[in-house]
């Protein structure tokens, strides 16, 4: 699935120029992912794009976050720590680190990893048009490009 999204924040650099879902489904089935594949990924951001908003008191809170007990059990301890640490340099607001952690846990288990984390956060932010930090930016990338080799 996160191939899919990969492939899709590549592909269209600003989140409104992507087609619908059906189109889009038949895009992706024409560069070769499979059906199955297709409609976990399209369900995810479907999933991202029904999101409401967020009570105002949480969209303008200052308070740090802390993980409910679903979310420390259910996500490795480096995913949580990346998803803070994004948080706490303000590289997310807020209701975009809401919209990271519910997507994360919708994920099955076995696929949380800090590069499915980095591709949410991409999708996340892709999803908002949002300015990324050329540092955060370079990080989130390794999900899709792998490390940059050093010179």
């Amino acid at each position: 699935m996160f191939d899919v999204i990969a492939f899709l924040v590549q592909e269209y650099r600003d989140f409104s120029a992507c087609p619908g879902p059906d189109d889009l489904a038949r895009k992706l089935a024409a560069v070769g992912f499979e059906d199955d594949v297709i409609h976990d990924a399209l369900d995810w951001l479907s999933s991202l794009l029904a999101q409401g908003a967020v009570p105002e008191v949480l969209a303008e809170s200052r308070l740090p976050r802390i993980l409910t007990q679903e979310e420390r059990e259910g996500l490795p301890l480096e995913v949580q720590d990346f998803v803070l640490f994004l948080d706490r340099v303000a590289a997310v607001n807020n209701v975009q680190r809401e919209q990271i952690l519910d997507r994360l846990m919708d994920v099955p288990p076995d696929e949380r990893s800090l590069d499915a984390a980095r591709l949410t956060v991409l999708a996340v932010l892709w999803r908002h048009a949002a300015e990324v930090d050329a540092l955060i930016a370079e990080e989130l990338m390794v999900a899709i490009d792998g490390p940059m080799p050093l010179q």
